[in-house]
């Protein structure tokens, strides 16, 4: 049997519209992924930057409870890229201290707490975490 030559561009044309279909299939299938790995190392950058800025709330509470024993927290400090907030320092006096942290960037949120033992005449730390929920600071 012969093909007629207006078969033969059916077959091309055929041909044509199965590569391009693979190949559209192909292109968007990469793009969704590197979408997707963009988004994923946003979510990475943002969530340490968040994790640094909780750490920074930590260690100014610190200075300030150093300094002055009486510090009850509840500040709110703004560092450019995000914000950090110390929650209500709890204990009182020179032992048994607890300190809550939460730092923010974009939609990222990172929690510290921090159990102080004793602040002079040098701070002893208990315990130094991070938390997904607060414990030692429901009061």
């Amino acid at each position: 049997m012969k093909y007629s030559s207006q078969h033969r561009g059916y077959i091309f044309l055929l041909s044509v519209l199965v590569v391009g279909t693979i190949s559209l299939a192909v292109t968007a299938s990469v793009l969704l992924l590197s979408t997707s790995a963009a988004r994923t190392g946003l979510s990475l950058k943002h969530s340490s930057e968040a994790l640094a800025l909780a750490q920074a709330c930590a260690e100014h509470a610190l200075l300030q409870l150093r300094s002055d024993s009486s510090y009850g927290g509840n500040e709110l400090l703004d560092q450019g890229n995000g914000t950090c907030e110390i929650l209500a320092v709890g204990g009182t006096g020179n032992e048994n201290r607890t300190i809550c942290t939460e730092g923010l960037r974009g939609d990222t949120a990172r929690r510290m707490e921090i159990l102080v033992s004793r602040l002079l005449p040098s701070v002893t730390i208990t315990s130094w975490q991070e938390v997904s929920l607060f414990t030692s600071c429901s009061y």
